[in-house]
């Protein structure tokens, strides 16, 4: 009965070419978000676990500026410390991701003005604005783990026009999720009226 109800509502609605777009980008954003995570995941275990000591130092030293009068500490240990360091921009740019693929996949049910998707999008700005911000504390933090001596720690503090514009871009989302809210809301409430 369900399924005929269903039918005979799609035979009589036939989708729009914008909805038909909408669904098409939303499968392949989807098979994005999720390999983006993925790779991020698999070339962070192989830049910490992989790359010889030497390539590791260039690495580091390209990502904190530091002179060469301060050594780079490439060892297990030093390792293991950078890899869970930088975890915490990998856990905040997965979070994005995994946001920004509810939204692709809410978009491909065919539900665009929903406050499921300004929930998703929030969530999405709010990790944005977070990796955005913990960047310059995750280079401290390596710089403090990696390089110096000991008793002699190495601090510095790098704050990059893409930490800035990362935080810009969440805080126009997040706008934009406020503002989906609102319109969501209005589209439920004049749903019933047509």
């Amino acid at each position: 009965m369900e399924i005929s109800i269903l039918s005979s509502y799609a035979a009589s609605h036939p989708e729009s070419t914008a909805m038909r777009r909408i669904r098409k980008l939303s499968d392949r954003m989807r098979c994005l978000t999720t390999s983006g995570a993925v790779i991020a995941l698999a070339s962070m275990v192989w830049i910490w676990f992989g790359l010889p000591d030497a390539t590791l130092e260039k690495v580091v030293r390209q990502h904190i500026p530091a002179s060469s009068a301060f050594a780079v500490h490439v060892s297990l240990w030093h390792r293991v410390e950078g890899f869970l360091a930088t975890s915490i921009s990998l856990g905040l740019l997965s979070c994005a991701l995994y946001q920004a693929r509810q939204m692709f996949v809410t978009f491909g049910r065919g539900e665009v003005l929903t406050v499921e998707v300004a929930k998703c999008l929030r969530r999405l700005a709010m990790a944005s604005i977070s990796l955005g911000l913990s960047s310059p504390l995750v280079k401290l933090l390596v710089g403090l783990l990696l390089i110096g001596e000991p008793g002699k720690p190495y601090w510095i503090f790098i704050l990059t026009l893409g930490d800035y514009f990362v935080c810009l871009l969440g805080g126009l989302l997040l706008a934009i999720a406020w503002a989906l809210v609102i319109a969501a809301q209005v589209a439920e409430e004049n749903k019933g009226f047509v």
